[in-house]
């Protein structure tokens, strides 16, 4: 199934030993998914978005018995709440896996410039960075494209066997001005498109980003930081989670379904 959700109020989405499961995204559509079946069933999505996060393209699998003439779509939204929406549901070889077999996943991060103030509806969605110079970040992007190793931009939790990545493409635009909102300066929408991410390294590059752009950090020190390996050496902080949406990820032809249930 593909999912899209805003993320504000959740402790990310998966189910954390201790806490309220319904407090995460997983934790709520598999209450949901209990709901319709009357029995509990593990959702395995894509990626582990922290709390905070929002998504417009998650995708997510489980595994469950035939029901001929359910509508799995609308009857998980009825006992979702409003903040999580199924777009889609379809069934799957069984070999699909929505982690495992994900080609690449992108990212966007918003990031609002205005310093003075955010509006109601973009807090939720975007970090009020402040004054931000847009080329200077676009400087800094450039240096991201390619097959690098990210452990600097790890942070701790979540170890891995290899924190090389490979980023396909890394692109920074203007938004349109949000009219009412003076002085009118285009909030900036950063998007990463990477074969994996480590944790919170998406969150990482945003952060060093918007360094680069306030002018507290010099685009060309990026090769030294990557060099390093060593989480210690970025000393600019990682951005917050609000600005950060899963919006794609790509799957083999044989499984890219969603594509065609719109």
């Amino acid at each position: 199934m593909a999912l899209a959700y805003d993320g504000t109020d959740f402790q990310g989405w998966q189910i954390q030993e201790g806490k309220d499961p319904y407090q995460t995204i997983q934790g709520a559509s598999e209450a949901a998914l209990f709901a319709i079946l009357g029995e509990k069933i593990r959702i395995t999505g894509s990626g582990r978005t922290d709390a905070g996060v929002s998504a417009t393209g998650q995708i997510a699998h489980f595994d469950a018995d035939a029901a001929p003439g359910l509508d799995f779509r609308r009857a998980l939204n009825s006992h979702l709440p409003k903040s999580i929406r199924v777009l889609a549901v379809a069934p799957a070889s069984p070999s699909f896996h929505a982690r495992k077999s994900a080609l690449y996943k992108t990212y966007t991060y918003l990031f609002w410039r205005d310093p003075i103030v955010i509006p109601p509806f973009a807090w939720r969605v975007m970090y009020p960075a402040g004054p931000l110079d847009a080329e200077k970040m676009r400087v800094a992007t450039a240096k991201f494209v390619g097959v690098h190793d990210f452990a600097s931009f790890q942070n701790a939790g979540t170890p891995q066997k290899s924190t090389v990545r490979t980023v396909y493409s890394i692109f920074l635009k203007e938004l349109p001005p949000v009219s009412g909102i003076p002085p009118h300066i285009p909030p900036l929408a950063l998007s990463v498109t990477a074969n994996g991410f480590l944790k919170q390294m998406a969150r990482n590059i945003a952060g060093f980003l918007a360094e680069a752009g306030k002018g507290r950090v010099p685009a060309d020190s990026l090769p030294g930081i990557l060099a390093a390996r060593d989480r210690s050496i970025l000393k600019t902080p990682t951005a917050p989670p609000q600005g950060l949406t899963l919006s794609y990820v790509a799957y083999p032809p044989k499984d890219s379904f969603f594509l065609e249930m719109g």
